[in-house]
């Protein structure tokens, strides 16, 4: 099966997702959740076990609010780079959707959700920019895919360009009133990814992968969608973060037969140093909810 993307190769998504989902479930937590937790009012001194955990379910409701998915409804969900499930079983755990489609172009995340067999949930091999559903869907989420959809050496042009194909993409899926949600990294007191952890991460973590900028989020989106909530919080990634490092250091002996002491010490350097880049304020994290527009607007140049 050959999948098609403009942004990061499926070669490219295997090269680090598909490292081992044993290795990955050594040091997330239960719900297997790869994108920053919310940690409002979950204290600092709160064991990790239950701590972690709490804020990652806190995350996903906060995500179902924002598309207006409340228990009963029966919406239609898809997932945009739905990773090992984490919103996707929580959504259909909680009664929050009645449906939900996966995508993913990791195979190891694949095997891993079709081996599961989650009640109302279709996962797929697939890209967004493949995508076409049977029928419109109610509310779109995405959690950690849209740092994935430019590559390093595409011009702002290029960027901007593969960014409003997946909110037109989007505004078609969904149903007229429908809503979306995003959460994204993005530069912020960096303009982009040059320097020695930015190197580090785009050549041995993430190959070629770049990062947005708000100003381009919000062209893209704006023929599409009215932006309905924005937070920013470069502090939620940097306590994740420094939650995985924790993990990942108590799991060194079984991290180190699974991936090999160079595949331990590389990844504990990947938390390290992007915990550092979000607390220098270079990276943060956006959390966006849109409505969609009932059609598109013909905006000038």
């Amino acid at each position: 099966m050959t999948i098609t993307t403009a942004g990061s190769s499926a070669a490219d998504i295997e090269f680090h997702y598909d490292l081992g989902n044993d290795f990955y479930a050594l040091w997330l937590d239960e719900t297997l959740a790869y994108t920053a937790a919310r940690w409002d009012g979950i204290a600092r001194d709160e064991p990790d076990a239950t701590a972690l955990p709490r804020a990652q379910r806190a995350k996903l409701d906060h995500h179902l609010d924002l598309v207006g998915a409340r228990p009963g409804d029966g919406l239609r969900l898809l997932d945009v780079g739905c990773g090992w499930g984490a919103m996707l079983e929580h959504a259909s755990r909680d009664d929050r959707v009645a449906e939900a489609v996966g995508l993913t172009i990791s195979r190891a995340q694949y095997e891993f959700l079709t081996a599961r067999a989650l009640p109302g949930v279709e996962p797929r091999l697939e890209s967004w920019e493949d995508h076409t559903p049977e029928r419109a869907y109610d509310a779109v989420v995405s959690m950690g895919a849209f740092e994935h959809f430019a590559t390093a050496g595409m011009t702002r042009a290029e960027r901007l360009d593969g960014y409003a194909r997946y909110f037109e993409a989007c505004h078609r899926w969904l149903r007229p009133g429908g809503r979306m949600s995003l959460q994204t990294i993005a530069y912020d007191g960096a303009a982009d990814g040059s320097g020695p952890v930015g190197e580090f991460v785009g050549s041995d973590i993430f190959p070629g992968g770049r990062l947005p900028r708000l100003s381009e989020i919000a062209a893209a989106c704006d023929p599409y969608f009215s932006v309905v909530a924005l937070t920013a919080s470069a502090e939620d990634y940097a306590r994740t973060l420094a939650s995985w490092s924790a993990r990942l250091l108590r799991a060194r002996e079984e991290a180190e037969r699974l991936v090999g002491p160079e595949g331990y010490r590389r990844y504990r350097r990947y938390l390290r140093a992007s915990e550092v880049t979000f607390l220098r304020g270079a990276a943060t994290l956006y959390r966006i909810g849109f409505r969609r527009r009932a059609e598109p607007l013909r905006l000038s140049v």
